[in-house]
């Protein structure tokens, strides 16, 4: 078991690091201006590094949880007042 450790701690690592890079991709293009299809398909490569280094449930759910972030934050900047507002805390 122990050998197995730093095999997937290192997995791991290579899966947020794959993430981080993703997701910075992203938030680039939109930042540009662009829609989140353009940005999407301008960050191909970095996807497909993200798709190659987790597991197929662990990018969607990083996926999901980043498009939600971005829209929590959309409605705030646009003074939406949300009930629960620990619901916009991180």
């Amino acid at each position: 078991m122990s050998k197995e450790e730093p095999s997937l701690k290192s997995e791991r690592r290579k899966c947020y690091e794959a993430r981080d890079q993703y997701a910075a991709c992203i938030d680039k293009f939109l930042s540009q201006g662009k829609s989140e299809k353009e940005a999407t398909n301008s960050c191909r490569s970095e996807r497909k590094n993200f798709d190659g280094n987790c597991p197929t449930s662990w990018v969607n759910h990083f996926i999901r949880k980043d498009q939600f972030e971005r829209y929590k934050k959309t409605l705030a900047a646009q003074g939406v007042n949300i009930a629960d507002h620990n619901a916009l805390n991180d």
